[in-house]
């Protein structure tokens, strides 16, 4: 998918004010976490007001950095009975193995790691589940 290349802010108006910059640099603070600093991204932002857009793979860099930030610090906290296995989470998604670990990998399914491999969270497994459920019966209802 293409990027958009906005010419005018959509936040506050201003003419011509968008440009592209790169190489930039965004500290990361989540509630209960310890800092987190992102190099490298890029996107588009208003020379007046200071609002912009990350690109897509900046996004998607953003979003694997945290979620591999909050399992590593995660991993310390959870305990191995609060844990499912890949293949559990499949099952209960109804999605491949490999689905699972491109969600985990993307952020879209919390996990931590144990010995060295990577492992769904039982809430999270559940909740993730409810909510693909939801979506299903809406977009059945459509």
């Amino acid at each position: 998918m293409r990027e958009k290349v906005w010419k005018d802010c959509p936040c506050c108006g201003a003419v011509g004010s968008m440009r592209a910059q790169v190489n930039l640099v965004e500290n990361v603070q989540l509630k209960g976490y310890p800092p987190l600093v992102v190099n490298g991204l890029d996107g588009q932002f208003c020379a007046v007001c200071g609002d912009g857009f990350w690109s897509f793979g900046s996004e998607r860099a953003m979003s694997r950095l945290l979620a591999e930030h909050t399992a590593q610090v995660d991993s310390e906290r959870i305990v191995a009975a609060e844990l499912a296995s890949v293949q559990e989470a499949a099952s209960a998604m109804k999605i491949t193995v490999q689905g699972v670990h491109k969600m985990m990998r993307d952020g879209r399914l919390r996990y931590v790691y144990a010995a060295g491999k990577r492992f769904p969270i039982r809430a999270e497994l559940a909740a993730t589940v409810k909510r693909m459920a939801e979506a299903s019966s809406g977009a059945r209802a459509s």
